[in-house]
C-alpha cells in the first residue's frame, strides 16, 4: 500500500512538473529595446527611391519613381507616405490595435487553488489537511464573441484612420510642392523687378546729383525699390517655412535638396463628376468608413455590456482531505447577485457612446457635402478670375510699356507711372497666386472625393506577431 502510494505521489509530481514546463514554454520573454537618439530624417532621396521600389502594392503600386527628371505630384505623394514620421507613429498604433484584437480572442485562464493545514496542540490521531481546487469563470465565455467583434472592428477603424491619414499626407505634400514652385516663381519675378528698380534708382540718384531731374522722380524710384525689397523679405520668410515643412513631411533632412518637375495648368473638376462621387462617398472615403467601423465596434461593446449584466457565474471542482483523514471531492458554484450595479452603469455609458458616434458620422457626412460644394464654387470663382487676368494683363502690359517710355521722356508724372507699374507687378503676382489656389483646390477635391490616384489600403507593414510581443 505504501509502495503504491509512493508511486502515485511520484506520478503526480511528474505530471505537475510536465504541466508546469508546458505552461512556461508558452510564456513570452522580455527583450529590452532601447530608444535611438539618431534622427530618422533621410539625407538622400535615393534611399526613399530604393524603399519605394522594394514595396509591392499599397500606396506605391507599380509607379516608377524617376529622380532624374524631377519629382511630379504622384511621386511626391508616394515618397511622403513611405517616410512621413507621423505615419510611422500611426502604423505603430495599428499594430497595437492588432495586438488588442488578438488579446480579445484569447480564452480566460482557469484558476487553481491549493491549501495546507497543519493541526497544532493535541494532534493525536490527526493528519495534515490539504485542499486542491480548479475553477473557471463562465461569463467571459458568454461575452467573448462580442468582445472579439468589437476589437476586430476597432482594428479596422485604426486601419482606415491610417489610410485617411495617408491621404491627408499626400494632399499636404502635393500642396506644399505646388506652393514651393509658385513661391519660387514669385520670388524670381520680384527679384527681377528689384534689379530693375535698383538700376533705375542708381541712375536717377546720379541724375538728381547732376541736377538733371527733380527730387520727386528720384523719390518715386526709391519708393518702388523699397516696396519690392519688403515684398521679397516677406516671401523669403514664407518660402523658407514652406521648404522646411515640405522636407519634414517627406521625412527629409532640412538640408536635403529636392528637384520638382514643372507644373502644368490645373484642370478643373466638373460638377457632374463631383456629384457622382459625392453620392458614393460613404463607401469610398476612408474617414467615413473608419467612422462606420468605429460605430460597429461600439455596437459590439453595447452587446457585450448587456451580456455582462447577467450574474457572474463560476464553477469549480474541489478535492480535499481534513485533519481526520477524511477525503472529499465536490463541486462549487459561485454566483454574484446583481442587486445594486448589475452592469447598468457600463450599459448606459456604452449606449451613450454609440449615440455620440452616430451623430459624429452624420456630422462628418454633412461637413463633406459642404466642403465639396465650397471647393467646387471656389474652383469656378478662380477660373473666372484667371480668365479675367488672362484677358486684361496683355493690355495692361502694353499700357505700362507706353507709360515707361513716356516717363523716360518726362511726359507723365513719376507718381502716375509708379502706380501703373506697381499694378502691373501686383497683377502678375496675383496670377501666380490664383494658379496656386487652383492647384490646391484641385488637390483637395481629389482627396475629398476619393478620386483615383490615392491608395486603397495603408502602406504594407509586417507587424510582430501579437502573441509573442514582449
Amino acid at each position: 500500500m505504501n509502495k503504491l502510494s509512493g508511486q502515485t505521489r511520484s506520478w503526480r509530481i511528474s505530471l505537475a512538473t510536465v504541466g508546469t514546463l508546458a505552461v512556461l514554454s508558452g510564456c513570452a520573454t522580455y527583450q529590452p529595446q532601447p530608444l535611438e537618439d539618431r534622427s530618422p530624417l533621410v539625407t538622400e532621396l535615393g534611399i526613399l527611391q530604393i524603399e519605394a521600389a522594394a514595396l509591392q502594392g499599397g500606396a506605391t503600386g507599380s509607379y516608377d519613381i524617376n529622380l532624374a527628371d524631377g519629382l511630379d505630384l504622384t511621386e511626391i505623394g508616394i515618397l511622403a507616405v513611405i517616410n512621413n514620421p507621423g505615419l510611422r507613429k500611426q502604423r505603430a498604433q495599428w499594430q497595437v490595435a492588432g495586438a488588442q484584437a488578438f488579446a480579445a480572442g484569447l480564452l480566460p485562464d482557469p484558476q487553481i487553488s491549493a491549501g495546507l493545514d497543519k493541526p497544532t496542540g493535541s494532534t493525536s490521531g490527526l493528519v495534515d489537511a490539504w485542499s486542491l481546487g480548479l475553477g473557471y469563470d463562465i461569463i467571459p465565455l458568454i461575452t467573448r464573441q462580442a468582445r472579439v467583434d468589437a476589437a476586430r472592428k476597432q482594428h479596422d477603424k485604426v486601419r482606415l484612420d491610417l489610410l485617411w491619414q495617408e491621404w491627408q499626407v499626400i494632399q499636404q505634400a502635393r500642396s506644399l510642392a505646388v506652393r514651393l514652385q509658385l513661391e519660387a516663381e514669385r520670388l524670381t519675378l520680384l527679384q527681377n523687378m528689384r534689379d530693375l528698380y535698383l538700376e533705375r534708382y542708381r541712375r536717377s540718384a546720379q541724375a538728381l546729383q547732376n541736377g538733371d531731374i527733380t527730387l520727386d522722380v528720384n523719390g518715386t524710384d526709391l519708393t518702388a525699390l523699397v516696396d519690392t525689397l519688403s515684398q521679397i523679405n516677406r516671401l523669403e520668410q514664407a518660402h523658407n517655412q514652406t521648404r522646411h515643412d515640405f522636407n519634414l513631411l517627406l521625412g527629409l533632412d532640412p538640408q536635403a535638396s529636392v528637384t520638382l518637375a514643372p507644373l502644368s495648368q490645373a484642370v478643373s473638376l466638373s460638377r457632374d463628376t463631383a456629384n457622382a462621387r459625392l453620392a458614393r462617398l460613404p463607401e469610398l472615403r476612408p474617414d467615413l468608413l473608419a467612422l462606420k467601423a468605429g460605430y460597429e465596434s461600439q455596437e459590439a461593446r453595447v452587446r457585450a455590456a448587456v451580456l455582462a449584466q447577467f450574474p457572474s457565474l463560476g464553477i469549480g471542482v474541489n478535492r480535499a482531505r481534513d485533519t481526520g483523514n477524511v477525503k472529499t471531492i465536490g463541486l462549487s458554484v459561485s454566483l454574484s447577485l446583481p442587486l445594486f450595479s448589475g452592469n447598468r452603469g457600463n450599459i448606459a455609458v456604452e449606449r451613450a457612446t454609440r449615440k455620440q458616434l452616430r451623430e459624429e458620422y452624420r456630422a462628418r457626412l454633412a461637413q463633406a457635402q459642404v466642403d465639396v460644394d465650397r471647393l467646387l464654387v471656389l474652383q469656378t470663382i478662380l477660373r473666372e478670375q484667371q480668365g479675367n487676368l488672362q484677358t486684361y494683363l496683355p493690355r495692361l502690359k502694353t499700357l505700362v510699356d507706353r507709360a515707361r517710355r513716356a516717363y523716360r521722356r518726362g511726359d507723365i508724372g513719376a507718381l502716375t507711372f509708379l502706380n501703373m507699374e506697381s499694378t502691373w507687378v501686383n497683377k502678375r503676382l496675383e496670377r501666380i497666386s490664383l494658379a496656386q489656389a487652383a492647384w490646391e483646390t484641385r488637390i483637395a477635391l481629389e482627396a475629398m472625393l476619393a478620386l483615383p490616384g490615392y491608395p486603397d489600403e495603408p502602406l504594407p507593414m509586417t507587424p510582430e506577431n501579437p502573441g509573442t510581443t514582449p
